[in-house]
């Protein structure tokens, strides 16, 4: 255990760690881990064992302070340390080093920026829409929140997928509304459109391009969707009875948990679909195509016809 600070020293100049930690206000544990990464000499020992550090630990922890103000690593700092230890004066070294960080901030500040600038597009989109406080709600069917902010999410890659689509947000409460409004005016490509919980049942959607959308525990029952495309759609958990579906594509579609009972799929698509769970009960599958689905643990009780199969069970 070293000597206590308070013991006198003789013969050996120089600095307790103690005293050298109040002159740079460094802790003396960061002291220590510096002289382990060698940024500071090994310190001399007074003949009571004390350490005992002279100018030049003063003269390297003052120019580790400078260094790290102009956001150089440790590690930079020992290379310009070495040098100088070797009769060098590093101007040139430092000056790129600093050029370096310098570079690393721009970089940075243009990602925060862009981040920035993300987030502030989707809250603009959905802050009408946003009460100016919480909301205590008994019944609650689905997630208002979740929804707008989903919305806002995808909103920026749908513009620029249909751009000519205005924005609709601000007039209708939400996007399940304005699916059925953008259908009744001709409107039919709802591509990569997110559309998690939407309600949709009973509408007349027939001939739309869902492709890429999320479609996730969207309530689509009894839902007339004939020669609608659903390929790349996500539709994990939706529940989808009695709809009518007949010639829809559903090619590398996500239906994981969804629900299709008693729903029509006469010669439906579903190639190369994740069907994993899928209540199929009481459903028309006359002529689908299931080739290279996964249909582990789907449910074909009381289907209308028996199923064959070149499927991933």
């Amino acid at each position: 255990m070293e000597p206590s600070e308070g013991d006198q020293v003789i013969n050996v100049r120089g600095w307790l760690i103690g005293e050298l930690s109040r002159l740079v206000e460094i802790p003396t544990a960061t002291i220590r881990y510096y002289e382990r990464l060698g940024l500071l000499l090994k310190p001399l020992r007074s003949p009571q064992g004390y350490r005992l550090y002279a100018a030049d630990a003063l003269e390297r922890l003052l120019f580790i302070q400078s260094a790290k103000a102009f956001g150089l690593s440790l590690e930079e700092i020992k290379q310009l340390l070495d040098l100088q230890a070797s009769q060098t004066i590093p101007y040139a070294t430092f000056q790129q080093m600093v050029k370096q960080y310098l570079g690393k901030l721009d970089q940075q500040i243009q990602e925060l920026v862009s981040q920035r600038q993300a987030v502030s597009q989707r809250l603009d989109r959905i802050a009408e829409a946003l009460p100016d406080c919480d909301i205590t709600m008994t019944e609650l069917t689905q997630n208002p929140l979740l929804n707008l902010m989903s919305e806002a999410t995808d909103a920026i890659a749908l513009e620029q997928n249909q751009g000519e689509m205005p924005r609709l947000g601000n007039l209708f409460s939400n996007r399940s509304q304005e699916v059925l409004y953008m259908y009744s005016v001709g409107k039919r490509n709802f591509r990569l459109m997110n559309l998690v919980s939407a309600k949709l049942n009973g509408a007349n959607l027939s001939g739309a391009d869902f492709t890429n959308a999320k479609l996730m525990l969207a309530d689509l029952c009894e839902l007339s969707a004939i020669e609608t495309r659903f390929v790349g759609a996500n539709l994990a958990g939706a529940m989808m009875s009695e709809a009518c579906l007949q010639k829809s594509n559903f090619t590398d579609a996500l239906l994981m948990g969804a629900d299709l009972s008693g729903a029509d799929l006469e010669d439906a698509n579903f190639t190369a679909a994740n069907l994993g769970g899928v209540n199929f009960a009481g459903a028309n599958l006359q002529g689908v195509n299931f080739h290279d689905a996964i249909l582990a643990g789907a449910d074909f009780s009381n289907t209308a016809v028996s199923i064959t199969l070149q499927s991933k069970v």
